[in-house]
């Protein structure tokens, strides 16, 4: 029987990327190997692979905001290694990771399954997610604009109070992934009101980050990277409040599974949910 102590950890470099997408496809997960590059863009030292008795068994990746907080995501055991210790092991060592980086919280979006585990650790509730999907159709006419790089400088200023800290290295990151999927919204003064950004995924492709100032800019956005994606499985992780819920109901959103919001530190830079209507992702935030 494993137990945590008798696990060692390495860094994850490219070279594992087929070993991560192996476990991920076991778990049925969405990401791609580009999702695997842009962690390893984001934070090259954050990413661990665990070693039991020398063999790969598991992963896990970090991905940190500045000294504010840092997210950790893929964690992810073979089924055939589960119920040893491997995944809280890897927990530990991704909690400790960003821990000694100096953040001042770690967070999370953990599955029902999951949070007895992190509720174990002393991590609290934040709010409650939903992954929705939808085969996308055309909305209607948009007034979103297509982004372009040079919008990039003020999307992320938007960005920043919006998430809780300024995260242009992911953004970018996100952007590069597929461009065309990337709509903006301004005022008549021309400024910046909402955007949305969309990648593909294995399943499906993934709709967020999707900000907006109101609920009228946040339809115009979906409305735009629907008609971008027409015909497509689409996926968007969004936020169980109002009016997020119903707008993603009334484009024929249907609900796939729950995730939970968690932190563990102190939570001094939660953002403004109110303005995200879908998240960039479970694995980032």
């Amino acid at each position: 029987m494993t137990t945590e102590d008798s696990i060692t950890f390495r860094k994850f470099t490219r070279d594992d990327i087929p070993f991560g997408m192996l476990l991920k496809a076991e778990a049925g997960w969405n990401q791609l190997p580009g999702d695997w590059n842009r962690f390893l863009a984001h934070d090259p030292e954050g990413a661990f692979v665990a070693l039991e008795e020398g063999t790969p068994a598991g992963t896990v990746t970090t991905t940190r905001y500045g000294d504010r907080f840092g997210w950790v995501g893929m964690v992810l055991v073979p089924q055939v290694k589960r119920r040893r210790g491997i995944g809280t092991a890897l927990l530990n060592k991704a909690i400790s990771h960003l821990q000694t980086t100096g953040v001042e919280a770690v967070r999370l979006d953990a599955t029902p399954a999951g949070k007895q585990v992190y509720d174990r650790m002393g991590f609290k509730d934040e709010y409650h997610l939903e992954r929705r999907q939808v085969t996308a159709s055309s909305g209607g006419t948009s007034d979103a604009r297509p982004m372009s790089r040079a919008d990039l400088e003020k999307v992320v200023a938007y960005d920043a109070p919006v998430f809780g800290s300024e995260r242009s290295n992911m953004l970018s990151l996100l952007y590069e992934q597929r461009p065309e999927l990337c709509f903006w919204m301004k005022s008549p003064s021309g400024d910046l009101t909402g955007y949305v950004m969309a990648r593909p995924g294995a399943n499906a492709f993934q709709i967020g980050p999707w900000i907006a100032g109101s609920e009228p800019v946040a339809e115009q956005l979906l409305r735009a990277v629907l008609n971008a994606l027409d015909g497509e499985a689409v996926f968007l992780d969004v936020q169980c409040a109002e009016p997020q819920t119903s707008l993603v109901t009334q484009y024929g959103f249907e609900p796939q599974r729950p995730f939970i919001r968690m932190f563990l530190g102190e939570n001094k830079f939660p953002g403004c949910p109110e303005m995200t209507f879908a998240i960039a992702g479970v694995e980032t935030g």
